[in-house]
């Protein structure tokens, strides 16, 4: 309430105070005169005090706001209206316009409302009130010595340039015109495009298709053009191409500029290609390449080596022969830069070859508008491809549709999901299977279906029962059914298990034991210590009780546990090495690794100790080597236990076959052999698939998969896009000084 107070009274205040006659101001040309304030009117008094103006005032001065006198005339208002008058306090022109400012020091720009509507017109007036430029226009606002106006016809507004006499000196045929001084006019067309005119005294056309320029300053201004930059002097001559990221004129005293980053294309091979200035790039498909600058995106065809065209907005693919472009959180479809579809999509879309899915906004929501290449189209409320098929969602209800929009099952059901060449589908809250004519191969019976392989399904009805079918037998478990990669298994009430086939028809009897693993040797069921080892054919190949845990490896031999010690048995559950270890790991190029007392060595399969267990860390054997930790220290082995590589790395990694070595914080890199391909001098390597990636002092250079340079030359940043085949290496620009007298000798970066 007290904030409410003072706001409240503040102007009461100044009112009250106002009232009393004792507010002066200077008068704005005269300082014999003042302005004083009566009972919220404003009046003129002499310096003696005498009225020489009653307080039947508004304001005085003019309607922008500025308050001194031009040349001898001053603006007046009353009743919300300006007048003029004289120097002499001559009322010249009643209080009839909406505005009054002034252009020169005897002309001014007046509004007034139109006798027929609430529309205001504008023109021009001379000091002593009579018209100079009738008042015609829509608006008129001063350019130097020119009016920039604005005149309707029809229903469209047109921009044009008027000289003092109403002459008109560019035609009203723009959407818009900026005055930008030393009488350069930028004027926009109505299909957007932009050109730069000097009034000289004619038109004369300096620069075209262009996005804007700035204000002249020093005689000079930065022009814009597809996110580009570049200096133009005012009588049109460019000084510096727009070809610049960045263009910085200080005061006339110093030019700064910033390139385009530089990017360089290479094939897979390392022979450069071509080179490209912009922010980023990328490959739209095996011609089209993206150049992103700033807002900007520039597609250009490099078989024919040409630019095509720009757009402002960003390129995220194409479809067919159009572009699909993302602007202000928006998807538009454009098939060129003077072409782009009014239709406006969310960013919520996907497309594939031959479809394009997207979502748009309606008044009750959103719809999903799908279209294929062809240019045909369908609205759904969901959709999503589905292999050589496009599930649409009509309603509560999913239907499938080929890629020419062509209904194929007609939108019936609740759920819809493929299955080779069957649908796996809910209908009235019950799943069924439907094969591609829309018959059942399985009724809609069940709770649940759960595919087998393509055409044997796993059905849980209502009760829980389980069951197996193809659609032409059905087989029911005892009580349920499990499926681990090949090997199926029913398991009873009794907690027993059999092998199945894929049918559900049973390989063997029921056994006592659950499911435990699988591996290449077949699957194993456990029931409490005893373990039973059986192949695909159900044959039993070791039932055992000794061991706790048995673990499947690659190969024959299966790993063992029993009180904590670990060892091998074979396939027939022969103990062929004791369970005698801290630890064991699988063999592989038979040497497996083992632990005795907190160290690390290695075994063959005939269980001889081929490497003594001093090692702190091991890897396994890959390639007929593996890496060690010693004394802190890595190093690598081959299969005796000799160094290949000698331990006094601190850290050794395995990527793809190769081993990254660091000593403090450089890297070196060794093949799978354990030949050294690059001791450590670099900050980061990274093993791709087809090449080496290596980092030195924040430059990047690739290397084949021999450790010799593909790409010598370092960047900033190298990207290896993989449909084409093809490195992007950028080189980022740095800003440079630039001297007027290189410019004018045509030397610039």
């Amino acid at each position: 309430m007290t904030k409410l107070l003072y706001i409240f009274l503040i102007p009461w205040t100044l009112f009250a105070y106002a009232s009393q006659g004792q507010a002066y101001a200077e008068f704005p040309y005269d300082s014999t005169l003042d302005i004083f304030s009566q009972s919220g009117k404003k009046g003129i008094k002499n310096k003696k005090g005498s009225i020489i103006l009653k307080p039947e005032y508004q304001d005085f001065g003019w309607s922008n706001g500025y308050k001194k006198a031009i040349g001898n005339s001053l603006g007046y208002q009353q009743n919300d209206l300006w007048g003029l008058m004289d120097n002499e306090l001559n009322i010249i022109t009643k209080p009839q316009f909406k505005s009054l400012t002034p252009f020169t020091n005897d002309l001014f720009i007046t509004a007034e409302k139109s006798k027929y509507s609430k529309v205001i017109f504008y023109g021009l007036i001379k000091p002593n009130g009579r018209s100079k430029i009738k008042s015609i226009y829509r608006n008129l606002y001063p350019a130097a010595n020119y009016l920039i106006a604005a005149n309707k016809d029809k229903q469209t507004i047109y921009f044009g340039v008027l000289d003092a006499d109403g002459k008109t000196v560019i035609p009203f045929e723009y959407f818009h015109i900026e005055y930008l001084n030393k009488n350069n006019f930028i004027v926009t067309k109505n299909n957007g495009s932009k050109e730069l005119i000097k009034l000289n005294p004619k038109p004369e056309l300096l620069l075209s298709n262009i996005d804007s320029v700035s204000t002249f300053k020093d005689g000079v201004a930065v022009v814009f053009k597809n996110g580009k930059q570049g200096l133009i002097r005012q009588d049109g001559k460019l000084l510096l191409p727009i070809e610049y990221k960045k263009i910085e004129w200080n005061e006339g005293k110093q030019i700064y500029v910033t390139p385009l980053d530089e990017w360089t294309a290479y094939k897979s091979n390392g022979i450069k290609l071509s080179k490209f200035y912009a922010d980023s790039v990328f490959y739209l498909n095996d011609s089209l390449l993206v150049k992103n600058t700033s807002s900007f995106a520039q597609i250009s065809n490099i078989v024919r080596n040409e630019d095509r065209q720009v757009f402002h907005a960003k390129i995220k693919g194409v479809f067919g022969e159009k572009f699909i472009l993302e602007k202000s959180n928006q998807i538009f479809l454009a098939k060129d830069s003077s072409e782009i579809h009014l239709k406006k999509f969310s960013t919520k879309t996907s497309w594939t070859d031959d479809l394009f899915i997207a979502q748009r906004k309606t008044y009750e929501g959103y719809e999903n508008v799908i279209y294929n290449k062809s240019g045909k189209s369908i609205i759904a409320d969901s959709a999503y491809a589905l292999g050589q098929y496009l599930a649409l969602k009509k309603g509560n209800h999913w239907g499938l549709f080929n890629h020419n929009l062509q209904e194929v099952i007609a939108p019936l059901y609740n759920h819809i999901s493929q299955n080779g060449n069957h649908f796996i589908v809910n209908f009235k809250n019950q799943y069924g299977v439907i094969d591609k004519e829309n018959n059942w191969i399985i009724p809609p019976l069940y709770k649940s279906i759960y595919p087998i392989d393509e055409s044997h399904y796993k059905l849980v009805d209502n009760y829980l029962m389980e069951f197996i079918s193809d659609g032409s037998q059905k087989n029911e478990a005892d009580l349920y059914f499990d499926f681990y990669d090949e090997y199926g298994i029913e398991i009873n009430t009794q907690n027993q298990s059999r092998l199945i086939s894929i049918n559900g028809d049973p390989f063997t009897n029921y056994k006592n034991g659950v499911y435990n693993g699988h591996g290449n040797l077949g699957l194993l069921l456990k029931n409490n210590s005893q373990h039973l080892l059986l192949n695909k054919s159900g044959d039993e190949l070791f039932r055992i009780n000794d061991y706790d845990t048995i673990i499947f490896t690659n190969d024959e031999y299966l790993i063992i546990q029993k009180n904590n010690q670990w060892g091998f048995i074979n396939e027939e559950g022969i103990l062929r090495i004791a369970n005698r270890y801290d630890s064991v790991r699988p063999f592989f190029n038979n040497r497996s690794a083992i632990k005795i007392r907190n160290s690390w060595g290695f075994i063959n399969k005939q269980e001889e100790i081929v490497i003594q267990p001093y090692f702190q860390k091991v890897s396994d054997f890959e390639n007929e080597t593996a890496y060690v930790l010693f004394n802190g220290k890595y190093g690598v082995i081959d299969l005796e236990g000799n160094y290949i590589i000698e331990a006094e790395y601190d850290e050794i990694k395995k990527e793809k076959g190769f081993y990254l070595l660091r000593k403090a914080a450089k890297w070196g890199l060794a093949n799978k052999n354990g030949k050294m391909l690059s001791y450590p001098s670099y900050d980061d390597i990274t093993v791709e698939e087809n090449h080496l990636r290596v980092k030195k002092y924040n430059t990047i250079r690739i290397l084949n998969l021999a450790g010799n340079n593909l790409i010598d030359e370092q960047y900033e940043s190298i990207y290896y896009d993989q449909d084409q085949n093809i490195f992007l290496a950028k080189k980022k620009s740095k800003r440079e000084q630039v001297y007027l007298t290189d410019i004018l000798n045509g030397k610039y970066p």
